[in-house]
């Protein structure tokens, strides 16, 4: 009887606890930046998309560039400063990394910044609403660029209706799962852009083989991009480094992140398949690079 009445306290607690959480930080996010407001037109696209992750497997697309012409692209955050994509002209360009206005004097956002305005087809470019305002002024200056705003809003309920509300407020564009890593970012906005199928290339997320403790106590990534690899001390915005926690931390937030895309996938009917050889994520169904043109032919053919 006594363990009856602990249980049925602790549901009371959860849905409690789940409740308050949404009018805490997601109620004072759309007060302060997104005002409950929809970017999203929800119009569903004829085109699979292959969204290009920065990993070195992305690599391979440069050798398969002709079978690509019947696929969306979407790109991530600094990809915007290659060659390789003003050649695939991607409809979608994801950003998420503060860097780009907390940081404007470095070379490489310079850079982005510049090619933004190079670009000469209609591309949809994705910001936070939590990023400057200006962002979107100075983007749209090129009339081939048009911004869309998306949340970077998260809540995490325990309980089961919890869950069923926040799969809702995803659809509606007013909660998202945490944005830690941009790859987060793209797969929501493309479910939420109206992609029914969405091919992951180039996304290993396989930091935890390449992070290091140096003499100094300071945690050394090796970030393997398809453009090159950089080892460098892991710093936040101020230039601090950061903690062996703030890196298991942001793991543990970005595969969660992953798992929460892949239940909202299904609740949209869209099909996420992870074709990054070596990739850590185990959220999505997982396939070959070479199936994704196998597949393309069958439904053309």
């Amino acid at each position: 009887m006594l363990q009856q009445i602990r249980g049925f306290i602790h549901i009371i607690i959860a849905y409690l606890s789940d409740f308050f959480s949404l009018i805490g930080r997601p109620l004072f996010y759309q007060i302060q930046y997104q005002r409950f407001r929809n970017d999203f037109t929800g119009r569903d696209k004829k085109n699979k998309l292959c969204l290009l992750g920065n990993g070195p497997s992305f690599s391979l697309i440069e050798k398969h560039l002709k079978e690509f012409k019947d696929f969306d692209f979407c790109a991530v955050n600094l990809s915007v400063n290659t060659d390789l994509f003003f050649i695939l002209k991607p409809k979608m360009l994801v950003m998420v990394d503060m860097i780009f206005w907390m940081q404007p004097e470095l070379d490489k956002i310079k850079k982005a910044w510049e090619n933004i305005q190079r670009i000469d087809w209609d591309i949809q470019v994705f910001l936070p609403y939590n990023f400057p305002n200006y962002m979107k002024e100075e983007f749209e200056k090129n009339k081939k660029v048009k911004v869309c705003r998306y949340p970077n809003n998260s809540w995490e309920p325990e309980t089961k209706i919890a869950n069923k509300i926040k799969l809702m407020l995803y659809k509606k564009g007013l909660l998202s799962p945490n944005g830690t890593n941009v790859s987060i970012a793209a797969i929501y906005t493309a479910i939420l852009n109206g992609y029914k199928e969405i091919n992951l290339l180039g996304v290993e997320h396989s930091w935890m083989r390449d992070i290091k403790v140096n003499e100094s106590n300071e945690v050394v990534l090796i970030d393997r991009h398809y453009y090159g690899d950089t080892e460098h001390v892991w710093r936040d915005y101020e230039g601090n480094p950061i903690k062996l926690r703030d890196f298991l931390e942001s793991q543990l937030a970005t595969f969660t992140g992953h798992l929460y895309l892949n239940e909202f996938a299904k609740y949209m009917h869209v099909k996420i398949i992870n074709r990054t050889l070596g990739s850590y994520i185990d959220a999505y169904e997982k396939k070959s690079f070479e199936d994704l043109f196998v597949a393309s032919c069958d439904n053309n053919g």
